[in-house]
């Protein structure tokens, strides 16, 4: 034989393999928690964008718009915005759970909540956005003003 021959032994392999087989168990829960945090922000900005689409909708449509919530707090719940002054009108837009599965929007603001054409006071509170480790809360204020904000340090959300 002429040469040397180049390449892995099998013990180099195996030794290679372990060492990615232990950084790989290490960081797959860190890539866990960080997927919670995006699905629970996801679906928190979407709430609140489409608190702001309500808001917006009443001023440019000159007539109150309702967002109305169903099954608040429970895993199969939903909201719809509607061009009226309860939840009978016509849909604008609506949400589900099936949108974002194993998050949980709870709101402690009521089921409905409607935004006038003009700044008006209506009650304040938030609408929660979790999925049990992670919060996000959209915080109504009693002028009509709407903002996103964490109590558990989500990435990327300013503290509430």
């Amino acid at each position: 034989m002429s040469g040397m021959q180049r390449g892995l032994t099998l013990i180099e392999l195996l030794i290679g393999l372990v060492v990615m087989t232990i950084l790989t168990t290490l960081a797959v829960p860190g890539f866990q928690s960080l997927r919670e945090q995006y699905t629970v922000r996801s679906a928190g900005m979407a709430v609140y964008a489409d608190l702001q689409l309500a808001r917006s909708e009443a001023i440019k449509r000159n007539r109150e718009v309702t967002v109305c919530f169903t099954n608040s707090g429970a895993a199969n719940w939903s909201y719809a915005l509607h061009d009226s002054d309860d939840c009978s009108g016509d849909i604008i837009e609506s949400v589900s759970s099936q949108n974002y599965p194993s998050i949980i929007v709870e709101s402690n603001v009521g089921a409905d909540i409607t935004f006038t054409p003009r700044r008006n006071t209506f009650f304040a509170g938030n609408i929660a956005v979790k999925n049990g480790t992670y919060v996000m809360k959209a915080v109504l204020s009693n002028y009509g003003g709407i903002r996103s904000c964490s109590d558990n340090g989500l990435m990327g959300v300013p503290s509430c």
